[in-house]
Protein backbone atom coordinates (compact mmCIF):
# COMPACT_ATOMS: atom_id res chain seq x y z
CA UNK A 1 0.00 0.00 0.00
CA UNK A 2 1.33 3.55 -1.42
CA UNK A 3 1.36 6.35 1.37
CA UNK A 4 -0.67 8.66 0.22
CA UNK A 5 -0.62 11.77 -0.95
CA UNK A 6 2.24 12.38 -2.89
CA UNK A 7 4.09 15.68 -3.15
CA UNK A 8 6.06 16.89 -6.34
CA UNK A 9 6.88 20.46 -6.97
CA UNK A 10 8.67 22.40 -10.33
CA UNK A 11 12.79 22.17 -9.72
CA UNK A 12 13.98 22.65 -13.18
CA UNK A 13 13.78 25.87 -14.08
CA UNK A 14 13.69 29.66 -12.51
CA UNK A 15 10.33 30.56 -13.28
CA UNK A 16 6.38 29.18 -12.88
CA UNK A 17 6.52 27.47 -9.92
CA UNK A 18 3.78 25.65 -8.40
CA UNK A 19 3.13 22.25 -6.28
CA UNK A 20 0.28 19.40 -7.26
CA UNK A 21 -0.31 16.87 -5.01
CA UNK A 22 -2.43 13.35 -5.24
CA UNK A 23 -4.78 13.57 -2.06
CA UNK A 24 -5.55 10.34 -0.06
CA UNK A 25 -9.24 10.50 -1.79
CA UNK A 26 -7.23 10.36 -5.21
CA UNK A 27 -8.11 14.10 -6.10
CA UNK A 28 -5.58 15.79 -7.30
CA UNK A 29 -4.69 19.64 -6.29
CA UNK A 30 -2.31 21.94 -7.79
CA UNK A 31 -1.58 25.37 -7.42
CA UNK A 32 0.90 27.78 -9.45
CA UNK A 33 3.37 30.03 -6.82
CA UNK A 34 2.17 33.08 -8.58
CA UNK A 35 -0.93 32.56 -6.98
CA UNK A 36 -0.07 33.06 -3.16
CA UNK A 37 2.62 34.95 -1.49
CA UNK A 38 4.50 38.13 -3.11
CA UNK A 39 1.92 37.41 -5.70
CA UNK A 40 4.66 37.77 -8.43
CA UNK A 41 3.63 37.06 -11.68
CA UNK A 42 6.13 33.76 -13.12
CA UNK A 43 7.57 33.53 -9.26
CA UNK A 44 9.92 30.63 -9.57
CA UNK A 45 9.32 29.82 -5.84
CA UNK A 46 7.17 26.83 -5.27
CA UNK A 47 7.86 26.92 -1.63
CA UNK A 48 4.91 29.81 -1.63
CA UNK A 49 2.35 27.29 -3.09
CA UNK A 50 4.05 24.90 -0.61
CA UNK A 51 3.69 26.80 2.22
CA UNK A 52 0.44 27.96 0.93
CA UNK A 53 -1.06 24.64 0.68
CA UNK A 54 -0.17 23.84 4.37
CA UNK A 55 -2.83 26.58 5.37
CA UNK A 56 -5.44 24.50 3.10
CA UNK A 57 -4.82 20.85 4.17
CA UNK A 58 -4.21 18.51 6.94
CA UNK A 59 -0.93 18.94 8.25
CA UNK A 60 -0.44 15.34 8.42
CA UNK A 61 -0.70 15.98 4.90
CA UNK A 62 2.99 17.08 4.69
CA UNK A 63 6.98 15.59 5.41
CA UNK A 64 5.53 11.86 4.95
CA UNK A 65 7.58 9.75 2.93
CA UNK A 66 5.97 10.31 -0.60
CA UNK A 67 6.50 14.50 -0.02
CA UNK A 68 8.85 14.83 -2.56
CA UNK A 69 8.95 18.70 -2.13
CA UNK A 70 12.40 20.29 -2.74
CA UNK A 71 13.43 23.65 -2.17
CA UNK A 72 14.37 25.24 -5.51
CA UNK A 73 15.96 28.05 -3.49
CA UNK A 74 19.30 25.49 -3.23
CA UNK A 75 19.16 24.94 -6.67
CA UNK A 76 17.93 23.63 -9.24
CA UNK A 77 17.54 19.86 -10.31
CA UNK A 78 19.56 19.15 -13.91
CA UNK A 79 17.54 17.17 -15.37
CA UNK A 80 14.08 15.56 -16.42
CA UNK A 81 12.73 19.21 -17.83
CA UNK A 82 10.97 18.06 -20.81
CA UNK A 83 9.86 14.70 -19.68
CA UNK A 84 7.83 16.48 -17.15
CA UNK A 85 6.23 18.39 -19.84
CA UNK A 86 5.34 15.31 -21.53
CA UNK A 87 4.30 13.14 -18.74
CA UNK A 88 2.21 16.50 -17.35
CA UNK A 89 0.30 16.67 -20.93
CA UNK A 90 0.21 12.52 -21.81
CA UNK A 91 -1.44 11.45 -18.25
CA UNK A 92 -3.69 14.50 -18.28
CA UNK A 93 -5.11 13.62 -21.45
CA UNK A 94 -6.59 10.37 -20.64
CA UNK A 95 -5.52 8.99 -24.00
CA UNK A 96 -3.88 5.53 -23.98
CA UNK A 97 -1.50 6.12 -26.87
CA UNK A 98 -0.32 9.20 -28.55
CA UNK A 99 2.74 10.61 -29.73
CA UNK A 100 3.81 13.79 -27.77
CA UNK A 101 5.38 17.60 -28.93
CA UNK A 102 7.44 19.35 -26.22
CA UNK A 103 8.49 22.58 -27.77
CA UNK A 104 9.64 25.56 -25.15
CA UNK A 105 12.68 27.96 -24.61
CA UNK A 106 15.01 25.60 -22.96
CA UNK A 107 15.01 23.01 -20.33
CA UNK A 108 18.02 20.19 -18.62
CA UNK A 109 18.35 17.40 -19.56
CA UNK A 110 21.53 15.77 -17.62
CA UNK A 111 24.73 17.84 -19.42
CA UNK A 112 22.73 19.50 -22.31
CA UNK A 113 19.68 21.66 -22.73
CA UNK A 114 16.62 20.67 -24.44
CA UNK A 115 14.50 22.98 -26.57
CA UNK A 116 12.24 20.46 -29.06
CA UNK A 117 11.27 16.68 -28.34
CA UNK A 118 9.29 13.68 -29.45
CA UNK A 119 8.17 10.83 -27.41
CA UNK A 120 6.32 8.30 -27.94
CA UNK A 121 3.20 7.20 -24.91
CA UNK A 122 1.40 4.33 -24.42
CA UNK A 123 0.29 2.38 -21.78
CA UNK A 124 0.93 4.01 -19.12
CA UNK A 125 5.06 4.57 -20.06
CA UNK A 126 6.52 7.88 -21.33
CA UNK A 127 9.68 6.96 -23.75
CA UNK A 128 12.18 9.43 -25.64
CA UNK A 129 12.12 9.55 -29.14
CA UNK A 130 13.91 12.15 -30.46
CA UNK A 131 15.83 15.35 -28.33
CA UNK A 132 15.99 17.48 -31.36
CA UNK A 133 18.68 20.68 -31.48
CA UNK A 134 20.21 19.69 -28.44
CA UNK A 135 22.66 22.65 -26.74
CA UNK A 136 24.95 23.42 -24.20
CA UNK A 137 24.13 25.67 -21.52
CA UNK A 138 23.69 28.11 -20.46
CA UNK A 139 21.77 29.39 -23.21
CA UNK A 140 20.20 27.19 -26.44
CA UNK A 141 20.41 29.77 -29.23
CA UNK A 142 18.80 27.32 -31.72
CA UNK A 143 15.78 27.18 -29.96
CA UNK A 144 12.42 27.96 -31.01
CA UNK A 145 11.08 29.34 -28.18
CA UNK A 146 13.87 31.74 -27.94
CA UNK A 147 13.28 32.61 -31.79
CA UNK A 148 9.80 33.52 -31.01
CA UNK A 149 10.87 35.72 -28.12
CA UNK A 150 13.89 37.05 -30.08
CA UNK A 151 10.75 38.19 -32.46
CA UNK A 152 9.03 39.64 -29.88
CA UNK A 153 11.93 41.48 -28.88
CA UNK A 154 12.92 42.82 -32.55
CA UNK A 155 8.80 43.85 -32.88
CA UNK A 156 9.53 46.26 -29.67
CA UNK A 157 7.94 44.49 -26.43
CA UNK A 158 10.61 45.09 -24.13
CA UNK A 159 10.54 41.37 -21.65
CA UNK A 160 10.46 37.77 -21.58
CA UNK A 161 6.84 36.22 -21.14
CA UNK A 162 5.44 38.61 -24.44
CA UNK A 163 4.50 35.59 -26.96
CA UNK A 164 1.14 35.86 -26.75
CA UNK A 165 0.71 39.63 -27.37
CA UNK A 166 3.15 38.97 -30.47
CA UNK A 167 0.74 36.01 -31.25
CA UNK A 168 -1.95 38.50 -31.38
CA UNK A 169 0.12 41.54 -32.60
CA UNK A 170 0.31 39.22 -35.78
CA UNK A 171 -3.05 38.98 -37.50
CA UNK A 172 -2.29 42.66 -37.84
CA UNK A 173 0.61 41.91 -39.86
CA UNK A 174 0.72 40.61 -43.58
CA UNK A 175 3.89 39.41 -45.83
CA UNK A 176 6.94 41.87 -46.27
CA UNK A 177 10.60 41.64 -46.87
CA UNK A 178 10.95 41.12 -43.55
CA UNK A 179 9.03 37.69 -43.93
CA UNK A 180 11.66 37.13 -46.58
CA UNK A 181 14.71 38.01 -44.37
CA UNK A 182 13.87 36.06 -41.25
CA UNK A 183 12.73 33.11 -43.24
CA UNK A 184 16.06 33.03 -44.19
CA UNK A 185 17.36 31.99 -40.50
CA UNK A 186 14.54 29.37 -40.39
CA UNK A 187 14.30 25.85 -41.97
CA UNK A 188 11.92 22.95 -42.25
CA UNK A 189 13.36 19.93 -44.11
CA UNK A 190 11.23 17.59 -45.76
CA UNK A 191 10.93 14.88 -43.28
CA UNK A 192 9.74 17.85 -40.58
CA UNK A 193 13.27 18.43 -39.05
CA UNK A 194 13.70 22.25 -37.99
CA UNK A 195 17.30 24.42 -37.83
CA UNK A 196 17.11 27.60 -36.25
CA UNK A 197 20.25 29.72 -37.25
CA UNK A 198 21.39 30.97 -33.52
CA UNK A 199 22.36 34.75 -35.59
CA UNK A 200 18.51 35.67 -35.58
CA UNK A 201 18.20 35.05 -32.08
CA UNK A 202 21.45 36.07 -30.26
CA UNK A 203 21.42 38.95 -32.96
CA UNK A 204 18.33 40.63 -31.61
CA UNK A 205 18.75 39.31 -27.88
CA UNK A 206 21.92 40.90 -27.60
CA UNK A 207 20.60 43.95 -28.49
CA UNK A 208 17.82 44.15 -26.85
CA UNK A 209 17.08 41.95 -23.57
CA UNK A 210 20.53 39.40 -23.41
CA UNK A 211 22.21 42.26 -21.52
CA UNK A 212 19.62 42.85 -18.50
CA UNK A 213 18.18 39.78 -18.42
CA UNK A 214 20.55 37.36 -19.39
CA UNK A 215 23.62 39.67 -18.74
CA UNK A 216 25.41 38.67 -21.80
CA UNK A 217 28.49 40.84 -23.01
CA UNK A 218 28.15 42.99 -26.21
CA UNK A 219 27.63 41.23 -29.03
CA UNK A 220 30.45 40.39 -31.73
CA UNK A 221 30.72 41.79 -35.60
CA UNK A 222 28.64 38.90 -37.01
CA UNK A 223 25.69 39.74 -34.63
CA UNK A 224 26.00 43.38 -34.73
CA UNK A 225 25.80 43.00 -39.31
CA UNK A 226 22.58 41.29 -38.51
CA UNK A 227 21.24 43.07 -36.26
CA UNK A 228 21.81 46.38 -38.30
CA UNK A 229 20.25 44.33 -41.60
CA UNK A 230 17.13 43.87 -39.29
CA UNK A 231 16.98 47.52 -37.76
CA UNK A 232 17.20 49.04 -41.28
CA UNK A 233 14.17 47.32 -42.62
CA UNK A 234 12.16 47.98 -39.07
CA UNK A 235 12.88 51.82 -39.41
CA UNK A 236 14.02 52.12 -35.91
CA UNK A 237 13.79 54.33 -33.98
CA UNK A 238 10.06 54.25 -34.15
CA UNK A 239 7.64 57.08 -34.06
CA UNK A 240 5.05 55.06 -32.33
CA UNK A 241 4.69 51.90 -31.27
CA UNK A 242 3.17 48.96 -32.48
CA UNK A 243 3.99 50.53 -36.68
CA UNK A 244 3.08 48.18 -39.28
CA UNK A 245 6.63 47.11 -39.34
CA UNK A 246 6.41 45.70 -35.81
CA UNK A 247 3.33 44.33 -36.69
CA UNK A 248 5.11 42.37 -39.99
CA UNK A 249 7.68 40.76 -37.71
CA UNK A 250 5.03 39.53 -35.70
CA UNK A 251 3.53 38.11 -38.27
CA UNK A 252 6.55 36.22 -40.11
CA UNK A 253 7.61 35.25 -36.70
CA UNK A 254 3.89 33.77 -36.21
CA UNK A 255 4.02 32.18 -39.78
CA UNK A 256 7.45 30.58 -39.29
CA UNK A 257 6.38 29.09 -36.16
CA UNK A 258 3.38 27.73 -37.33
CA UNK A 259 5.35 26.04 -40.00
CA UNK A 260 7.94 24.44 -37.77
CA UNK A 261 4.99 23.15 -35.39
CA UNK A 262 3.95 21.81 -38.51
CA UNK A 263 7.00 20.18 -39.55
CA UNK A 264 7.01 19.02 -36.09
CA UNK A 265 3.83 17.01 -35.77
CA UNK A 266 4.26 15.18 -39.47
CA UNK A 267 7.27 14.34 -37.52
CA UNK A 268 6.34 12.96 -34.57
CA UNK A 269 2.92 11.06 -36.60
CA UNK A 270 6.30 9.38 -39.05
CA UNK A 271 8.53 8.84 -35.94
CA UNK A 272 5.85 7.08 -33.53
CA UNK A 273 2.81 5.70 -35.66
CA UNK A 274 1.05 7.10 -33.39
CA UNK A 275 -2.84 8.59 -34.41
CA UNK A 276 -3.11 10.93 -31.12
CA UNK A 277 -0.72 13.91 -30.45
CA UNK A 278 -0.31 15.57 -26.77
CA UNK A 279 0.82 19.02 -26.75
CA UNK A 280 3.30 20.71 -23.88
CA UNK A 281 5.67 23.26 -23.55
CA UNK A 282 5.69 26.94 -23.74
CA UNK A 283 4.86 27.07 -26.94
CA UNK A 284 1.96 25.08 -26.79
CA UNK A 285 0.33 28.25 -25.30
CA UNK A 286 0.03 29.35 -29.26
CA UNK A 287 -3.19 28.40 -30.25
CA UNK A 288 -3.40 29.85 -33.38
CA UNK A 289 -0.82 27.06 -34.47
CA UNK A 290 -2.24 24.34 -32.62
CA UNK A 291 -5.11 24.90 -34.40
CA UNK A 292 -3.54 24.66 -37.60
CA UNK A 293 -2.00 21.59 -36.50
CA UNK A 294 -5.47 20.38 -35.84
CA UNK A 295 -6.46 20.83 -39.21
CA UNK A 296 -3.86 19.29 -40.71
CA UNK A 297 -5.61 16.03 -40.09
CA UNK A 298 -2.72 14.51 -39.37
CA UNK A 299 -4.59 13.02 -35.70
CA UNK A 300 -7.68 11.88 -34.87
CA UNK A 301 -6.51 14.00 -30.96
CA UNK A 302 -4.99 16.91 -30.86
CA UNK A 303 -4.72 17.51 -26.65
CA UNK A 304 -3.01 20.41 -24.67
CA UNK A 305 -2.59 20.23 -21.28
CA UNK A 306 -4.42 23.41 -19.60
CA UNK A 307 -0.51 24.16 -18.37
CA UNK A 308 1.62 23.33 -20.96
CA UNK A 309 4.15 25.69 -19.65
CA UNK A 310 6.30 25.95 -16.72
CA UNK A 311 3.56 26.01 -14.62
CA UNK A 312 2.82 22.64 -15.49
CA UNK A 313 5.80 20.93 -14.84
CA UNK A 314 5.02 20.30 -10.70
CA UNK A 315 1.77 17.98 -12.25
CA UNK A 316 3.94 16.68 -14.62
CA UNK A 317 6.97 15.58 -11.91
CA UNK A 318 3.65 14.22 -10.14
CA UNK A 319 2.20 12.04 -12.93
CA UNK A 320 5.99 10.99 -13.23
CA UNK A 321 6.44 9.49 -9.94
CA UNK A 322 3.14 8.23 -9.61
CA UNK A 323 4.18 5.94 -12.71
CA UNK A 324 7.43 5.42 -11.00
CA UNK A 325 5.79 3.80 -8.26
CA UNK A 326 2.89 2.04 -10.12
CA UNK A 327 0.08 4.83 -8.63
CA UNK A 328 -3.19 5.07 -10.74
CA UNK A 329 -2.62 8.55 -12.24
CA UNK A 330 -5.83 10.18 -12.18
CA UNK A 331 -6.89 11.72 -15.92
CA UNK A 332 -7.46 15.72 -15.76
CA UNK A 333 -10.85 15.65 -16.33
CA UNK A 334 -11.03 19.27 -15.50
CA UNK A 335 -8.81 21.93 -15.00
CA UNK A 336 -10.54 23.57 -11.59
CA UNK A 337 -7.89 21.33 -8.94
CA UNK A 338 -6.57 24.80 -6.83
CA UNK A 339 -7.74 25.48 -3.32
CA UNK A 340 -11.48 25.71 -2.71
CA UNK A 341 -12.73 28.49 -0.50
CA UNK A 342 -15.80 28.24 1.95
CA UNK A 343 -19.01 30.42 2.50
CA UNK A 344 -17.67 31.52 5.95
CA UNK A 345 -14.58 32.57 4.25
CA UNK A 346 -15.85 34.63 1.41
CA UNK A 347 -18.24 36.16 4.16
CA UNK A 348 -15.29 37.39 5.87
CA UNK A 349 -13.20 38.57 3.25
CA UNK A 350 -16.51 40.61 2.05
CA UNK A 351 -17.14 41.53 5.92
CA UNK A 352 -13.30 43.05 6.06
CA UNK A 353 -14.17 45.40 3.32
CA UNK A 354 -17.37 46.21 3.83
CA UNK A 355 -16.45 49.94 4.22
CA UNK A 356 -16.21 49.84 0.18
CA UNK A 357 -18.50 47.55 -0.91
CA UNK A 358 -21.53 45.92 -0.15
CA UNK A 359 -23.20 42.44 -1.31
CA UNK A 360 -26.33 40.66 -1.44
CA UNK A 361 -26.87 36.62 -0.73
CA UNK A 362 -28.60 34.65 -2.86
CA UNK A 363 -30.22 31.36 -1.46
CA UNK A 364 -31.50 30.10 -4.66
CA UNK A 365 -28.91 29.59 -7.61
CA UNK A 366 -31.73 29.87 -10.40
CA UNK A 367 -32.53 33.40 -9.28
CA UNK A 368 -29.00 34.13 -8.74
CA UNK A 369 -27.81 33.04 -12.25
CA UNK A 370 -31.28 34.89 -13.83
CA UNK A 371 -29.28 38.30 -11.92
CA UNK A 372 -26.07 37.97 -13.32
CA UNK A 373 -27.81 37.21 -16.67
CA UNK A 374 -29.44 40.77 -16.58
CA UNK A 375 -26.21 42.62 -15.52
CA UNK A 376 -24.44 40.98 -18.40
CA UNK A 377 -26.84 41.95 -21.15
CA UNK A 378 -27.08 45.26 -19.98
CA UNK A 379 -23.42 45.88 -20.62
CA UNK A 380 -22.18 45.30 -17.26
CA UNK A 381 -18.26 44.02 -16.85
CA UNK A 382 -18.65 41.45 -13.71
CA UNK A 383 -15.99 39.64 -11.96
CA UNK A 384 -16.10 35.99 -11.49
CA UNK A 385 -14.76 33.66 -8.85
CA UNK A 386 -16.28 30.17 -8.11
CA UNK A 387 -15.19 27.10 -6.52
CA UNK A 388 -11.52 25.65 -7.14
CA UNK A 389 -8.93 27.89 -9.16
CA UNK A 390 -8.10 26.84 -12.35
CA UNK A 391 -4.61 25.05 -13.32
CA UNK A 392 -2.68 27.67 -16.18
CA UNK A 393 -2.36 30.88 -16.84
CA UNK A 394 -6.01 31.10 -18.67
CA UNK A 395 -8.62 31.67 -16.86
CA UNK A 396 -11.82 29.11 -17.32
CA UNK A 397 -14.74 30.29 -15.82
CA UNK A 398 -13.28 29.98 -12.14
CA UNK A 399 -11.48 33.41 -11.92
CA UNK A 400 -12.63 35.62 -14.87
CA UNK A 401 -14.43 38.51 -16.00
CA UNK A 402 -17.36 37.94 -18.19
CA UNK A 403 -18.97 39.87 -20.56
CA UNK A 404 -21.11 40.62 -23.21
CA UNK A 405 -19.93 39.55 -26.62
CA UNK A 406 -22.12 41.52 -28.84
CA UNK A 407 -20.91 45.17 -28.12
CA UNK A 408 -18.48 45.77 -30.56
CA UNK A 409 -16.90 48.44 -28.16
CA UNK A 410 -16.45 46.23 -25.46
CA UNK A 411 -13.47 44.86 -26.47
CA UNK A 412 -11.73 48.75 -26.20
CA UNK A 413 -13.27 48.86 -22.76
CA UNK A 414 -12.14 45.33 -21.10
CA UNK A 415 -8.44 46.51 -22.76
CA UNK A 416 -9.23 49.85 -21.05
CA UNK A 417 -10.13 48.19 -17.31
CA UNK A 418 -7.12 45.70 -17.82
CA UNK A 419 -4.62 48.02 -18.80
CA UNK A 420 -3.67 45.94 -21.96
CA UNK A 421 -2.41 46.87 -25.21
CA UNK A 422 -5.31 47.91 -27.80
CA UNK A 423 -4.47 44.73 -30.12
CA UNK A 424 -5.03 41.74 -27.93
CA UNK A 425 -8.41 40.17 -28.20
CA UNK A 426 -10.37 38.60 -26.06
CA UNK A 427 -12.03 34.95 -25.91
CA UNK A 428 -15.21 33.51 -26.06
CA UNK A 429 -16.76 30.68 -23.88
CA UNK A 430 -19.71 29.30 -25.02
CA UNK A 431 -22.14 26.02 -24.71
CA UNK A 432 -20.32 23.36 -26.17
CA UNK A 433 -23.54 22.14 -28.51
CA UNK A 434 -23.20 26.35 -29.90
CA UNK A 435 -20.26 26.07 -31.17
CA UNK A 436 -20.45 25.08 -35.02
CA UNK A 437 -23.24 27.96 -35.07
CA UNK A 438 -20.51 30.30 -34.50
CA UNK A 439 -17.22 28.73 -35.78
CA UNK A 440 -15.98 26.54 -38.53
CA UNK A 441 -15.37 23.59 -35.93
CA UNK A 442 -17.55 20.87 -33.91
CA UNK A 443 -14.38 19.93 -31.52
CA UNK A 444 -13.97 20.59 -27.55
CA UNK A 445 -11.65 23.40 -26.29
CA UNK A 446 -11.95 23.35 -23.13
CA UNK A 447 -8.71 24.86 -22.15
CA UNK A 448 -8.60 27.89 -25.17
CA UNK A 449 -6.14 25.54 -26.73
CA UNK A 450 -6.86 26.31 -30.54
CA UNK A 451 -7.88 29.49 -31.94
CA UNK A 452 -10.93 28.75 -34.44
CA UNK A 453 -12.33 30.51 -37.46
CA UNK A 454 -15.42 32.11 -36.83
CA UNK A 455 -18.61 32.18 -39.36
CA UNK A 456 -19.24 34.90 -41.50
CA UNK A 457 -22.05 35.99 -39.39
CA UNK A 458 -19.70 35.82 -35.92
CA UNK A 459 -17.94 38.92 -36.74
CA UNK A 460 -20.76 40.83 -36.18
CA UNK A 461 -23.22 38.95 -33.72
CA UNK A 462 -19.94 38.48 -31.36
CA UNK A 463 -17.95 41.78 -32.33
CA UNK A 464 -16.19 41.64 -29.24
CA UNK A 465 -15.02 38.17 -28.60
CA UNK A 466 -13.80 37.64 -32.45
CA UNK A 467 -10.21 38.56 -33.52
CA UNK A 468 -9.83 41.13 -36.31
CA UNK A 469 -8.35 37.80 -38.55
CA UNK A 470 -11.24 36.32 -37.66
CA UNK A 471 -10.42 33.81 -35.51
CA UNK A 472 -11.05 33.04 -31.37
CA UNK A 473 -9.55 31.32 -28.88
CA UNK A 474 -12.75 29.42 -27.63
CA UNK A 475 -13.86 27.71 -24.29
CA UNK A 476 -16.26 25.27 -24.65
CA UNK A 477 -18.36 24.20 -22.07
CA UNK A 478 -20.34 21.19 -21.08
CA UNK A 479 -23.10 21.46 -18.16
CA UNK A 480 -21.34 18.03 -17.07
CA UNK A 481 -18.00 19.87 -17.04
CA UNK A 482 -18.78 23.40 -15.52
CA UNK A 483 -22.89 23.37 -14.64
CA UNK A 484 -22.84 26.67 -13.14
CA UNK A 485 -20.83 28.30 -16.09
CA UNK A 486 -23.24 26.15 -18.65
CA UNK A 487 -26.64 27.78 -16.56
CA UNK A 488 -25.51 31.27 -17.16
CA UNK A 489 -24.50 30.92 -20.40
CA UNK A 490 -27.80 29.30 -20.86
CA UNK A 491 -29.68 31.95 -18.77
CA UNK A 492 -27.83 34.72 -20.82
CA UNK A 493 -29.08 33.43 -24.39
CA UNK A 494 -32.40 33.17 -22.88
CA UNK A 495 -31.75 37.32 -22.39
CA UNK A 496 -30.65 37.68 -25.58
CA UNK A 497 -30.54 35.19 -27.75
CA UNK A 498 -26.38 34.49 -27.93
CA UNK A 499 -25.16 31.33 -25.59
CA UNK A 500 -21.79 33.26 -25.38
CA UNK A 501 -19.89 35.21 -23.05
CA UNK A 502 -16.31 37.06 -23.15
CA UNK A 503 -13.94 35.24 -20.55
CA UNK A 504 -10.72 37.02 -19.67
CA UNK A 505 -8.63 36.27 -16.55
CA UNK A 506 -9.70 37.87 -13.14
CA UNK A 507 -6.80 40.44 -12.79
CA UNK A 508 -4.81 43.42 -14.01
CA UNK A 509 -2.20 44.49 -15.14
CA UNK A 510 1.21 42.52 -15.27
CA UNK A 511 -0.31 40.70 -11.52
CA UNK A 512 -1.33 36.79 -11.61
CA UNK A 513 -5.03 35.66 -12.05
CA UNK A 514 -6.93 36.39 -8.87
CA UNK A 515 -6.67 33.04 -6.23
CA UNK A 516 -8.33 33.91 -2.52
CA UNK A 517 -11.57 35.62 -2.11
CA UNK A 518 -9.73 38.82 -0.75
CA UNK A 519 -7.38 38.89 -4.08
CA UNK A 520 -10.98 38.97 -6.14
CA UNK A 521 -12.62 41.73 -3.75
CA UNK A 522 -9.15 43.72 -4.27
CA UNK A 523 -9.09 43.57 -7.80
CA UNK A 524 -12.60 44.40 -8.30
CA UNK A 525 -12.12 47.31 -6.21
CA UNK A 526 -8.95 47.91 -7.67
CA UNK A 527 -10.48 47.61 -11.70
CA UNK A 528 -13.70 49.16 -10.65
CA UNK A 529 -15.24 46.88 -12.08
CA UNK A 530 -19.78 47.15 -12.32
CA UNK A 531 -20.28 43.92 -9.96
CA UNK A 532 -18.29 40.99 -8.20
CA UNK A 533 -20.29 37.54 -8.33
CA UNK A 534 -18.19 35.36 -5.61
CA UNK A 535 -19.79 32.24 -4.82
CA UNK A 536 -23.97 33.06 -4.05
CA UNK A 537 -22.99 36.63 -3.24
CA UNK A 538 -23.11 39.72 -5.86
CA UNK A 539 -21.25 42.49 -4.95
CA UNK A 540 -20.85 46.21 -5.70
CA UNK A 541 -19.00 49.34 -4.20
CA UNK A 542 -20.01 51.44 -1.96
CA UNK A 543 -21.77 54.63 -2.91
CA UNK A 544 -18.72 56.80 -1.21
Amino acid sequence: MVALPVIANHTTSWHDGGVAILLPNGDVMALAAERVGDRYKHSWDSKLAYDYLQTRLPSGYFGGVNDKFIDTRNGLETDNHHYYHATSTYFASGIEEAAVLVVDGQGPAGEHLSTTTIWDAAKGKVSLVEDISPCPPPFASTSVGHFYTAIGALAGFKGLFCEGKVMALAAYGHPSTMLDVISSYVEVSLDGLPTIDPTFTLSVLGHTLGPDLYGWPAPTDDYIDTWELLNALRRDPRPRWPTQDDMNIAYAGQYLLERVLIGLARRARALTGRKNLCIAGGVGLNCVANEKIRQEGLFEQVYVVPAPADDGQALGKLYAILAQQGIDRPALTSPYIGPEYNNHEVYAALSSRHDLVIWRMFNETAELIQSVASLLSNDSVIGWFQGRSELGPRALGHRSILADPRNPLMRDRLNQVKGREWFRPFAPVIKLEAVPGYFQTNSPSPYMSFAVNGRSATRSSIAAAVHVDGTARVQTVEEKQEPRLYRLLSEFEVCTGVPVLINTSFNGREQPIVETPEDAISAFVSLRLDALVIGNYIVRMRDI
